[in-house]
């Protein structure tokens, strides 16, 4: 009996999928070019992309694919801090090794051929949408296409890489004769004896790209000592010349570059720039502290100083400093949680409290009664802290602002698009950074997303016991004092945030994890106890944060409870809703503008969990209503067990792709035929022997193979 290998079961099982799902495509002329497998860290497949091409026209045709449930669907999955890059396990075994960076994954598996290391993002659009950490303060090259979209992408790469310390420079491909929109595969087709080093000695853009290499001595390397002062001198006036943003995106590299602290290199570029040539900017940068600062001694000092004028519960002040903190790592972390600042009634502190942080924060920019074309502009140039007071009125009917505020929730998908000017064109505006938001009963002002995505301080008002001290007499220089140090903790500690990976506690939910690991990444550098502080922080916060439900979860709670009180397994609709309505206390009773729920308003609700009622038996008559098993998935998902009679959960499906089976790696061709199928193995094949050939699965779009030998 001939034996076949399971990775090859497991191949020509992704490779039906993947022609089953472009066979739409397929028949419309195009022909299966190459099967792109996506990685974790492990070597594990995450998700694919296909991609086909129209002989006739040249079109591409080109769709993420990915596990969902027990097979495949057109789509990739929700990654938190971004898509990860291309064959991501090489790099993570050759992390300090020199990449280059190159658009698609062919260009990427043509280089590798050579011994290369290399990688890619995807399309020319995809920059902004990777995950770029693991090539944080390494050395990079990108090589981009012979067009203007190939430029735009090697900027975005360039600016991506340099904001996380790593040298890059880019290949000039003017100087190397391209065709129009060419790329590597172009010119590695035009130069077919080509190497590596080759590839590495092109000419870059960058003049300060390295030249050193292992054979070159020490008097080869390092510039005369009367030189160095005026090579540094231009660098400085270089930089000098730069606008705000573009050079705050770079200061971290050109400091590590010139072996000197960002700080001391914003003194000097401070001092090179003349009155007009300044950018203006409303914020004054404080003098970073001039000597180191313990972080443990400065988040305490901190906290107590929030304590000190507000009424506050512990944990509050402890979230406070630690929020406080966070803005000035806003451009080394990748979630920018918001502060809300919440009150049921006037004279709780909100104001004051908003006053505070605007003392303490980085680049704070007051912003009630602002404009929606000057924040989406001044959020871009100065990536400030936006201060808004007056929410619940401010931004409570504004959809432009609750676009930039929700927005700027992550750094992958903190870009807004709106069209300016009389000719109406598109542009996509950059809401990054840290907010804080404060006014009365937000819960009931602001949508459930932009509460989800926020560390809130529910305010109360002092007793007549309870003594703070006034704001406005506080002692002179405390605050600036404080910024000061801040700033120092930034400097010194900025790599060490950006590298964090705290540990999270289970209890919170994902979106209230996402929210706090900036903050515990920054308690971390204080040391075990303010860890045990900021976690402490975090589940009182967020235990208070989440008893505000959204009106979807509070009826999927009252219908549990509905269920288990009655202990039933099927209602109709009326009697439902006559059920929920017998809570005085619930929103049911006058949910409809003073009057009970309609039942559409019930329908249209559960549509949203996938519920909808059927037709079901009571007492030899027909009725809508439902089933409890109807619920059952909801109530796993989204509310509370409750503490008795509970039903047996569904099974958890959260992960799409982790289904009990490895699809391993797969042959190097696809050929757009059915294959033959053999159901997988339920277990992972452990046999592999760990090499790292990526060869594109259906080939490649420059195979002279036919057809059949492709697909």
């Amino acid at each position: 009996m001939m034996t076949i290998n399971h990775d090859e079961h497991v191949g020509a099982w992704v490779k039906h999928h993947a022609r089953q799902l472009s066979r739409k495509a397929i028949a419309d002329g195009f022909k299966p070019s190459a099967l792109h497998e996506y990685t974790d860290t492990d070597n594990n497949p995450t998700h694919w992309r296909i991609r086909l091409k129209h002989p006739g026209t040249g079109e591409k045709w080109i769709r993420p694919m990915m596990r969902d449930g027990a097979g495949f669907a057109l789509k990739q999955p929700d990654y938190p801090n971004g898509t990860p890059l291309y064959r991501l396990h090489e790099l993570v075994a050759n992390q300090h090794s020199p990449v280059l960076i190159v658009e698609g994954e062919t260009c990427t598996d043509e280089l590798a051929k050579l011994g290369s290391l290399a990688t890619t993002s995807g399309a020319a659009d995809s920059a902004g949408k990777a995950d770029w950490s693991i090539l944080a303060g390494g050395i990079a090259t990108v090589w981009p296409d012979n067009d203007e979209a190939g430029q735009r992408y090697a900027q975005a790469v360039k600016a991506a890489l340099e904001a996380i310390g790593c040298t890059v420079a880019v290949i000039d491909v003017a100087a190397l004769d391209l065709p129009a929109k060419g790329d590597c595969v172009d010119w590695l087709a035009m130069h077919p004896n080509a190497t590596a080093a080759d590839v590495h000695a092109l000419l870059k853009i960058d003049p300060r790209e390295s030249t050193e290499s292992g054979d070159q001595g020490a008097a080869d390397t390092q510039a005369p000592p009367e030189t160095a002062p005026e090579s540094d001198a231009a660098t400085i006036a270089s930089l000098a010349a730069l606008p705000a943003l573009e050079y705050d995106r770079c200061r971290i590299a050109q400091a590590k570059a010139m072996g000197v602290r960002p700080a001391t290199l914003d003194g000097l570029v401070k001092s090179a720039r003349t009155d007009e040539d300044a950018p203006q900017t409303p914020f004054t940068e404080p003098e970073p502290w001039h000597e180191p600062v313990d972080p443990a001694v400065l988040l305490s000092s901190v906290a107590e100083t929030v304590r000190r004028f507000i009424v506050l519960e512990p944990e509050q002040a402890d979230a406070a400093a630690l929020w406080v903190a966070f803005t000035w790592f806003a451009d080394v972390v990748e979630v920018a949680p918001l502060a809300i600042i919440n009150a049921p009634e006037k004279a709780c502190g909100k104001s004051q409290l908003l006053t505070l942080f605007g003392r303490l924060v980085a680049r704070p920019l007051p912003a009630a009664n602002s404009t929606a074309a000057f924040l989406f502009r001044a959020v871009e140039l100065w990536e400030p802290t936006v201060l808004i007071d007056e929410a619940d009125t401010f931004i409570r009917e504004n959809e432009e602002l609750k676009g930039l505020v929700n927005a700027g929730h992550t750094r992958q998908n903190a870009f807004v698009g709106r069209v300016v000017g009389d000719n109406h064109e598109p542009r996509l505006f950059k809401v990054w950074g840290a907010k804080a938001l404060a006014g009365i009963a937000l819960e009931k002002h602001l949508p459930d997303s932009t509460m989800s995505r926020a560390v809130v301080f529910n305010m109360r008002r002092k007793l007549s016991g309870e003594r703070v001290e006034r704001l406005r007499h506080a002692d002179a220089g405390l605050f600036d004092r404080l910024a000061s140090m801040l700033a120092r903790f930034a400097d010194d500690y900025r790599e060490q945030v950006r590298t964090a990976r705290p540990s999270l506690p289970d209890a919170l939910g994902d979106r209230a994890q996402d929210n706090w690991e900036p903050l515990l990444s920054v308690a971390q550098c204080a040391g075990a106890e303010w860890v045990k502080r900021a976690t402490a922080a975090a589940l009182q916060l967020s235990g208070v944060a989440d008893a505000s439900q959204s009106a979807g979860n509070e009826l999927l709670t009252d219908i549990q409870h509905v269920f288990e009180s009655k202990k039933l397994d099927r209602i109709s609709t009326a009697d439902l809703i006559a059920a929920l309505i017998e809570d005085d206390e619930a929103a049911w009773a006058t949910y409809n503008r003073g009057r009970p729920l309609a039942p559409r308003q019930l329908a249209r609700m559960l549509g949203g969990y996938g519920i909808k009622s059927k037709n079901i038996r009571k007492d030899y008559e027909q009725y809508k209503g439902f089933d409890r098993e109807q619920f059952a998935d909801a109530f796993t998902r989204y509310v509370s067990p409750p503490p008795e009679n509970s039903r047996p959960a569904v099974p958890n499906a959260a992960n799409p792709i982790d289904t009990g089976w490895d699809v391993g790696r797969m042959g190097n061709s696809w050929d757009g035929e059915k294959p033959a199928i053999v159901p997988p193995k339920p277990a992972p094949n452990k046999a592999w022997d760990g090499g790292t050939d990526k060869t594109p699965v259906f080939g490649d779009e420059g195979n002279t193979h036919a057809d059949s030998e492709i697909f």
